[in-house]
């Protein structure tokens, strides 16, 4: 007794089941979770309710079975507020939204399968009104001439008949495009059968009679020529099929679990004791005595004529039960064998090194499955996903994504390629750097990690920038970039050191002079102009115009006195200045800011008429007098003969810098932007204001007269 490879539950059928046993019960079922009686059962008595209608649901949560379901199935499930746990099969996910964007190409999309199957029903859906399915060449015989098709296949179906039906549509259309939507395992599944019905007596296939593949399975192995019998479960077995036969094989559906296929084994070992020896019976004879053939998918006992007809073979070279063509069967067959060639070479040749473009199809805690076109889905290690220290496969890839990777070993001992993400990815990185160093090219980076000296960054390998070439200036902190992308330009590359050295300073430097060389040809003077205050010196600042730094001398920076820029402005402060020279030789500009403020000597005349009063500070002493500033930006000279009324030597006799005094206005120069003022003046003016002081009247004498002790008190003193 053998057990075909691949037989049993699927990797989809397996992902579909875990996804309902790990969701919230109870949940509602859209359509039977898989073509399996029993675990259907099974999983209803866990709570998995299959219902036929998204109106049957409620329980507020529903769960599309492996078949997948049509787009506007899903968006009706959401409108109704319902949680939806997807279990779409990844390659019937890929075949549905390869169906869409044919149809929104133009294309009318024909699919090849059975017009029933809730998988055909879905991908109808997503392929559009003009869709339409065939079962097999005849119906497609039957197809109308159309400009442009396109044709996918159920993913169950045998990759022939997909072939079969592409042979004929080809004198239907101008263009025809095929996509091999066949899922690979069913493919290894189908091929593992009927290999092994080859080798067999008798060919048992294991699974519920309302699935596809499970039936599929059975026709190709009954091309053989080996007695096969379709069953679901080990209780169906009959001793009679056994009779004369020394090996019997054993393969299961995509949908069927591995207890039901052990059942059907252990009943088997069972009968093996009681099966009667070769030549002991005469094979039994049906009616005008034909040989009895195996029971079909009834397990009724059937007349078997000399000759099948009608029967699907699996190697396009044999004759045997070939479907007759009344259209050229000759130049049909070539057509089949043509595209049967042409999807064959799509798989890519496996060889150690190579680098192939594959399909995440699922995503476990240590290694990920990936279809690259083969007959098997690749393995990518854990350790071989990414160049980063990384613990969860979901960190870099997801099911569905289109990815790179490296053969490094064509197969296991399981069969399967094993590949790697991060080999791949690091020859293609190192290709493109060379390109990169060689052009110039700008690259992104995402910093990753920080070192002694600098970054590591990620370029697909690890890069070095040094901290000199991160910034312009000097960088303080380097765990600020701890996160960030750099924009960067290879400098230097080693391969066999593995070393690559990158550099954002260059980038940020050519950037610098560009703007710099443009904002010296479109300098002039008068204009006004945004610009960045750099730096801060004793006398004045320094501001960036866009690559050029003008100095904003401190007079220049207010209309009043500024003993120091930091007193009106700060670092990384943007401002408008004007430009007030240009010396392109030397390369200095001189800017000026109180150029663009109100000049208050404008309007002082009329805001200090000659006679007024008002509060000043010494600014500063000369020795001609005092300069008082009565507001900021107009400043006003008191003479020394105006400082008092007595005769001063010095200014500093009466007043000092920073005193706040009273001035009298004497006169306005606005054009000359001068002012006289008088301390002297205003001191008089103000003492006129004050009230004067009642003279005091002489208190009354109690005696009249001066006595002698008055008037000489003190020489009497003396002579005592």
């Amino acid at each position: 007794m053998l057990v075909a490879d691949y037989a049993g539950f699927c990797f989809g059928v397996t992902r579909a089941v875990k996804k309902a046993k790990e969701a919230l019960k109870p949940i509602a079922s859209l359509g039977s979770l898989i073509h399996n009686r029993l675990v259907v059962e099974e999983l209803a008595r866990e709570g998995v309710k299959p219902v036929t209608s998204l109106e049957e649901v409620d329980c507020g949560r529903v769960l599309i079975r492996s078949h997948g379901v049509p787009p506007d199935v899903l968006e009706v499930a959401r409108e109704k507020g319902l949680e939806v746990i997807d279990a779409t099969c990844p390659y019937v996910a890929r075949a549905q939204h390869l169906a869409q964007k044919l149809a929104r190409e133009g294309y009318q999309v024909v699919i090849v399968g059975e017009a029933s199957h809730p998988e055909v029903k879905g991908l109808l859906g997503w392929a559009g009104p003009g869709a339409v399915v065939v079962s097999d060449r005849e119906e497609a015989e039957l197809l109308p001439y159309y400009p442009r098709r396109a044709v996918l296949a159920q993913t169950t179906q045998p990759e022939e008949k997909l072939a079969e039906v592409a042979a004929v549509l080809r004198t239907k259309t101008d263009t025809l495009v095929v996509h091999n939507t066949v899922c690979h395992a069913t493919r290894r599944r189908q091929e593992a059968a009927v290999d092994l019905a080859r080798r067999v007596d008798v060919m048992l296939v294991v699974g519920g009679r309302e699935s596809a593949n499970t039936r599929h399975l059975a026709e190709l192995c009954r091309t053989t020529g080996t007695p096969t019998y379709h069953i679901e479960t080990a209780g169906e077995l009959c001793r009679q099929w056994f009779i004369n036969a020394r090996r019997v094989g054993v393969t299961g559906g995509a949908s069927t679990p591995a207890w039901i296929i052990e059942e059907v084994v252990v009943m088997l070992a069972e009968q093996e004791k009681l099966m009667v020896p070769e030549g002991e019976r005469e094979p039994e004879k049906g009616p005008e005595g034909a040989e009895l053939a195996p029971a079909g998918e009834n397990n009724a006992v059937e007349v078997k004529p000399e000759t099948e007809s009608g029967a699907t073979t699996v190697e396009a070279g044999e004759t045997d039960g070939a479907i007759e063509n009344t259209a050229a069967p000759e130049k049909q067959e070539e057509q089949k064998n043509e595209i049967q060639q042409q999807i064959e070479a799509k798989m890519p040749e496996l060889r150690r090194g190579s680098i192939v473009t594959g399909t995440v199809v699922q995503v476990n805690d240590n290694e990920v499955l990936v279809d690259v076109g083969g007959k098997c889905e690749g393995i990518i290690p854990l350790n071989e996903l990414s160049h980063r220290n990384i613990s969860d496969p979901h960190e870099v890839v997801a099911v569905g994504d289109t990815i790179n990777v490296m053969v490094v070993k064509p197969e296991n001992e399981e069969g399967h390629p094993v590949l790697s993400k991060r080999r791949a990815d690091r020859r293609i990185a190192w290709e493109k750097l060379e390109q990169y160093l060689a052009n110039g090219t700008e690259i992104q980076g995402e910093v990753i990690e920080v070192v002694k000296g600098g970054l590591l960054v990620d370029v697909g390998v690890r890069g070095f920038v040094p901290a000199s070439l991160i910034e312009r200036g000097y960088v303080e902190d380097l765990n600020a970039y701890l996160g960030k992308t750099l924009r960067l330009r290879v400098i230097e590359l080693d391969r066999s050191k593995n070393k690559v050295v990158l550099s954002q300073k260059a980038i940020l430097e050519e950037e610098y002079e560009k703007q710099r060389q443009a904002t010296w040809e479109s300098l002039e003077v008068g204009q006004v102009r945004k610009g960045i205050v750099r730096r801060l010196t004793n006398f004045g600042a320094f501001v960036d115009l866009g690559g050029v730094d003008g100095l904003l001398h401190v007079s220049e920076i207010s209309w009043g006195r500024v003993e120091h820029p930091r007193d009106a402005l700060q670092e990384g402060q943007e401002i408008e200045v004007k430009v007030l020279g240009v010396d392109r030789e030397e390369g200095k500009v001189s800017l000026g800011r109180k150029q663009l403020l109100p000049n208050p000597w404008d309007t002082a005349a009329s805001r200090y008429p000659v006679g007024t009063i008002v509060e000043g500070k010494v600014l500063r002493l000369a020795p001609f007098g005092a300069f008082v500033e009565v507001e900021p930006g107009i400043e006003g000279l008191v003479h020394i003969s105006q400082l008092a009324d007595r005769h001063v030597e010095k200014p500093e006799d009466v007043v000092k810098v920073g005193d706040v005094i009273p001035v009298k206005v004497l006169g306005v120069d606005q054009e000359a932007q001068r002012m006289s003022l008088s301390l002297r003046q205003a001191l008089r003016d103000r003492a006129k204001k004050q009230p004067k002081q009642a003279e005091k009247s002489p208190e009354p004498q109690e005696e009249s007269g001066v006595k002698l002790g008055d008037l000489f008190g003190e020489l009497f003193e003396e002579v005592k």
